[in-house]
């Protein structure tokens, strides 16, 4: 009887590390997350909120490539996104259909980014429990005015991609942040010698929406 007791244990911890392995983040798809339900009328009742966003000028100033892109808020981290390009826009659209959620008639620039990692975890709407994590992303950002008179507007939309310990899962985002509307959200730094050194805004808006392959 002694010898049959390793095999239960071993078969025991077997089935214990079977069962976590598979349970995997309990995840909240299909369903669309905003910031403020004006966004959109599709958006779940269970909002989330956001606290910053911030662009660090390694590229040397406002749309040089080198720069690094970051936000926060409840439930969710964007971190370390890198500046490609800016090229202004052809026209004031863009290019972009109008049932687009960045369309607007005066957009000035186009600027894309690549790399960095989203990270949701329980905190926000999307998960009961757990933590999702994307790597490898890609944004365009549409945007207008300039950051350091204050005037700052931008749209970003993150390309659909893939949590890396949820692949039966997609997800979507976009951001919109208005400095012109209340002129205390917005931070544009330099230092001593007045060179650019990060750009932040407070209380962005935004839409994550998680969905199932």
């Amino acid at each position: 009887m002694k010898r049959l007791a390793p095999m239960g244990l071993i078969l025991l911890v077997a089935l214990f590390v079977s069962t976590a392995v598979h349970a995997g983040p309990a995840v909240n798809e299909g369903k669309l997350f905003c910031t403020d339900p004006d966004l959109n009328s599709a958006c779940d009742p269970e909002l989330f909120t956001t606290k910053f966003w911030k662009e660090k000028f390694f590229g040397g100033g406002p749309g040089q490539p080198g720069n690094v892109l970051m936000a926060k808020g409840k439930g969710f981290m964007l971190q370390n996104m890198v500046l490609q390009e800016v090229a202004p826009c052809d026209s004031g659209d863009c290019g972009l259909p109008a049932e687009d959620p960045c369309y607007a008639t005066d957009w000035e620039y186009k600027t894309t980014y690549e790399g960095g990692m989203l990270t949701l975890n329980s905190k926000g709407p999307w998960l009961d429990k757990g933590m999702l994590k994307a790597k490898g992303l890609t944004a365009t950002n549409y945007s207008r005015g300039r950051g350091e008179d204050g005037n700052l507007q931008f749209c970003l939309v993150i390309a659909a991609g893939e949590f890396r310990n949820a692949q039966d899962f997609t997800f979507n985002a976009v951001a919109r942040f208005d400095a012109t509307s209340d002129p205390g959200n917005y931070q544009f730094k330099v230092d001593d010698e007045g060179n650019p050194v990060f750009q932040r805004g407070y209380s962005f808006d935004a839409l994550i929406e998680i969905v199932e392959k």
